[in-house]
């Protein structure tokens, strides 16, 4: 099934309404935005958020079958969520809002995009290539990851600490219940955030969070 299609104008539409309400946000929060391309800065170097846990080593395959894992992505602020292609739910417009995300903070060096497939049995390299492409990834610094389903599904548990389980009975394309939450995770592989990937605020929130943390390396 081909995933659920969102027009270039409501693509548009939805870019625009995310960088209002980062703008509206970060302003309230007495941090700058600056530029279109989400330059933040942070007035008197805010505390960054608490540190909620630490990613586990993990290593897995990225859409263009190279290898990535916990030690490439050291040095990096990155931000992760989790979703599967065939989902015909929130999964799109988890992928439309990272993809909102990556436009509002392209000015920030070092900060990285993973989205982890949990039904990497289907979802190859190939097809999540072709996911990336329908929602237009700049894949210079967005990978999208399959591997082996086991090691996925625990490393979203025991290491993300998110929930996901197989749903049997159910279609395709409600096969996998997972959550829809985005992680932040600082340049130690340590989390520091968690936000819900289909709600404005916490997306607003999310913003605010980076801009603290590349402003407190």
């Amino acid at each position: 099934m081909e995933p659920t299609r969102i027009s270039p104008a409501e693509q548009k539409a939805s870019k625009i309404v995310l960088v209002v309400l980062v703008l509206g946000g970060i302003l309230i929060a007495g941090r700058a935005f600056v530029g279109m391309a989400g330059e933040l800065s942070a007035v008197g170097k805010p505390a960054p958020p608490t540190t909620l846990g630490r990613i586990p080593d993990f290593n897995l395959t990225r859409h263009d079958d190279k290898p990535l894992g916990s030690s490439d992505l050291r040095g990096k602020i990155w931000i992760a969520d989790f979703i599967f292609t065939r989902c015909a739910g929130p999964c799109p417009i988890m992928t439309q809002k990272m993809a909102s995300l990556q436009d509002v903070l392209s000015g920030h060096r070092n900060v990285e995009f993973v989205t982890i497939s949990v039904d990497p049995v289907y979802d190859t390299p190939k097809v999540l290539r072709d996911y990336a492409q329908h929602f237009s990834a700049d894949l210079k610094n967005w990978s999208f990851l399959t591997g082996d389903r086991d090691k996925i599904f625990n490393l979203c548990l025991r290491g993300f600490k998110l929930a996901v389980a197989e749903n049997p009975g159910a279609d395709y394309d409600d096969m996998i219940i997972h959550s829809t939450k985005f992680t932040l995770v600082d340049r130690k592989g340590n989390i520091r955030g968690y936000y819900e990937g289909t709600d404005p605020e916490d997306i607003t929130r999310l913003v605010t969070d980076v801009g603290t943390l590349v402003a407190n390396p």
